[in-house]
């Protein structure tokens, strides 16, 4: 104020930051601000400018004034905190040790039929606007580009990620009947593989043995000692002896089965017992 008028006026915007639920003062804002507001004055005007009186609630303006005071020091300034009215301050009688604050002060200004000195409120600042023209430099706005173009990027990363899980999941889902019929054969396959595998010689031999006798049962074997895997003894009963030896016949013209000799036929009428051995031969009998 000087000669009863306003010299200047500044709105700071940022002074007060809610941060974690606590109001804290930017005092370094502050006091940048009422360095630039002294540098804007006429210099007979500014050299007469000797003390700062801070209005307002005893802890935030306390707070400030230990801020700035120290800040402010070489400008030859002294900070003042006024936290409560003077008894005659609007012409009005206040109770004693009236705090100060804005709406005390409209209010005593209304009653006292005292004119307000400014008409027009000043202008809203949203909390976005006083983010971007805090932080709204040049190397800060770059990174902040930069950062939403990574941003864009990754988010579109993921999209086009969901768009082809979302393909493939389609593709999986057509060939799930197909892929359940491959199990169904590999476990089948998995289950009867042994009874099909050459490399088991224990069921090659009974294989070739098997082969040799009848489909009719005329001949029939009951026990089968192999020895080593490669000396076999076997036992059986059969109808007649005929049979017996066109069996006999047929196991010598297998071509891993060698050697068969022993062929004992006890009894005198059917069903007549027997046992022969014979010799496996591993890679055929033209491997010996």
């Amino acid at each position: 104020m000087a000669g009863g008028g306003v010299t200047a006026l500044r709105a700071i915007e940022g002074a007060v930051e809610n941060e974690a639920g606590k109001r804290v003062l930017q005092a370094e804002l502050v006091a940048r601000e009422v360095r630039i507001t002294l540098g804007q004055l006429p210099a007979e005007l500014r050299e007469s400018i000797k003390l700062i009186r801070i209005f307002g609630p005893r802890d935030l303006a306390q707070q400030l004034a230990d801020a700035i005071e120290l800040r402010l020091e070489s400008s030859g300034l002294k900070v003042e905190v006024v936290s409560k009215y003077t008894p005659n301050e609007f012409g009005l009688q206040l109770p004693s040790e009236t705090p100060v604050s804005a709406a005390t002060s409209m209010a005593a200004s209304y009653l006292a039929g005292r004119r307000p000195a400014f008409e027009l409120l000043l202008p809203r600042v949203s909390a976005w606007q006083q983010f971007s023209n805090r932080y709204a430099s040049g190397k800060l706005r770059l990174a902040g580009m930069v950062g939403a173009a990574v941003a864009l990027l990754v988010i579109a990363g993921f999209v086009w990620q969901q768009v082809q899980l979302n393909g493939l999941r389609s593709q999986w889902k057509a060939l799930a009947p197909k892929d359940k019929q491959l199990k169904d054969l590999q476990t089948q396959i998995r289950f009867y593989r042994p009874w099909y595998d050459e490399g088991v010689r224990g069921l090659s031999i009974l294989s070739q043995l098997t082969s040799a006798f009848p489909d009719t049962g005329i001949v029939s074997a009951k026990t089968v000692e192999i020895r080593d895997l490669t000396s076999v003894t076997c036992a059986g009963v059969t109808q007649d002896q005929q049979s017996l030896l066109r069996t006999i016949e047929a196991l010598r013209k297998q071509p891993n089965i060698g050697n068969v000799k022993d062929v004992t036929i006890r009894g005198n009428k059917p069903p007549l017992n027997f046992t022969f051995n014979f010799q496996w031969v591993e890679g055929g009998r033209s491997a010996n």
